[in-house]
């Protein structure tokens, strides 16, 4: 069966993903709420200080998938760069995630007994080191306009090596703002998928998980119109729809965090990243910045095709002869200067990176 892979930078362009088989682990519950701090909720242990959040994994391969290799990122406020990473490291036993298992990461501040008590892993304090922490601490003090990525690291030990974004929540480098122009925004849409019943579903206030027949993250970004109501469905709010007020924030319910039972998708191998470092490795671009002309040069890897794009989706293509060792010289002369994304396509049609390019 074909399968694709994918190396991306801090910024990638627009596209969906989907396998038939799970071979790669992926976000399969995000929750995010309205609770107000000072107010104990549905169990608490204390008074809530309003950072009931928490992210799930699953794993729909048929093996045991170690976490050392894995960070989660978060991109605040529309950031094209992380703000905040951590490793994921369970508390206590084997860092592995056994297949058809979930595994959640949570804030250190929750105190809903929902998500505590599901909690592998609690995130750092907010903008602290710490064992786990690759840039600064608090990647679980997502809002529901922070991006999210779950990043696999080359290397098989998480901050070595190199970074690849295996699934991304929200868009990276934009920032959901209100119809009101200020406060923190959501990402939010309504599609019916799968023959399910079209439902309003929304990255803030809502405790949301992937529908069953997805089994991969989606692994390029979306610049600007991520909708999460494509892959993604509601099963607790804190506003149900035709309700008003802020008296629902406490009816949230984490009921089904640390579980993904509904997954329908196959489960597949496990995916190795060595086909995708060699491809990405044999791949150069010079000069860079470059204008006018630039050189994609191959060694040792088969390329079928190669297009340059831009973040609204303008393209400039060219055909290798299908060499493992050739240069194609890249007219861009057309191109208006910035940021541009050169998009390589293996010849067998498997494997696919993006590299960036600025033109000047």
């Amino acid at each position: 069966m074909k399968k694709s892979y994918f190396l991306v930078s801090a910024l990638m362009l627009s596209a969906a993903v989907s396998y038939g088989q799970g071979t790669e682990l992926f976000l399969s519950e995000y929750n995010e709420g309205s609770h107000m701090s000072g107010v104990s909720y549905n169990g608490g242990v204390s008074n809530s200080s309003g950072n009931e959040r928490a992210i799930e994994i699953f794993n729909p391969t048929v093996a045991a998938v170690n976490l050392n290799a894995y960070s989660v990122r978060r991109y605040s406020n529309g950031s094209a760069t992380p703000s905040e990473e951590e490793k994921l490291q369970r508390t206590s036993g084997p860092n592995v995630l056994n297949s058809t298992a979930a595994f959640v990461l949570a804030n250190s501040q929750a105190t809903i007994t929902a998500i505590t008590t599901k909690a592998d892993q609690l995130s750092a304090m907010y903008q602290t080191p710490g064992p786990n922490v690759l840039t600064v601490g608090g990647m679980a003090y997502f809002n529901g306009d922070d991006a999210i990525a779950l990043v696999r690291w080359t290397s098989g030990t998480a901050g070595v090596g190199t970074p690849v974004l295996i699934d991304i929540f929200g868009s990276i480098g934009f920032q959901p703002v209100p119809a009101s122009g200020t406060g923190t925004g959501q990402w939010s849409g309504t599609n019916p998928v799968d023959g399910t019943p079209a439902v309003f579903v929304s990255s803030a206030n809502q405790s949301i998980m992937r529908r069953p027949a997805i089994s991969s993250g989606a692994r390029i970004n979306n610049p600007t119109n991520f909708n999460p109501s494509t892959e993604w469905t509601v099963y607790s709010y804190a506003f149900p729809p035709g309700t008003t007020g802020n008296t629902e924030v406490g009816n949230q319910s984490y009921a089904r965090l640390g579980e993904h039972n509904d997954y329908a998708g196959p489960f597949g191998a496990y995916l190795p990243l060595k086909v995708l470092e060699k491809f990405n490795g044999g791949i150069s671009i010079y000069p860079n910045p470059a204008s006018g002309t630039a050189t994609v040069e191959l060694k040792d890897v088969k390329v079928g095709s190669i297009i340059v794009l831009n973040s609204l989706g303008q393209k400039i293509s060219a055909q290798p002869r299908g060499l493992a060792q050739e240069k194609i010289t890249l007219d861009i002369s057309g191109l208006k200067p910035g940021l541009y994304f050169v998009q390589c396509l293996s010849a067998d049609g498997q494997t696919k990176i993006y590299k960036e390019l600025l033109v000047k």
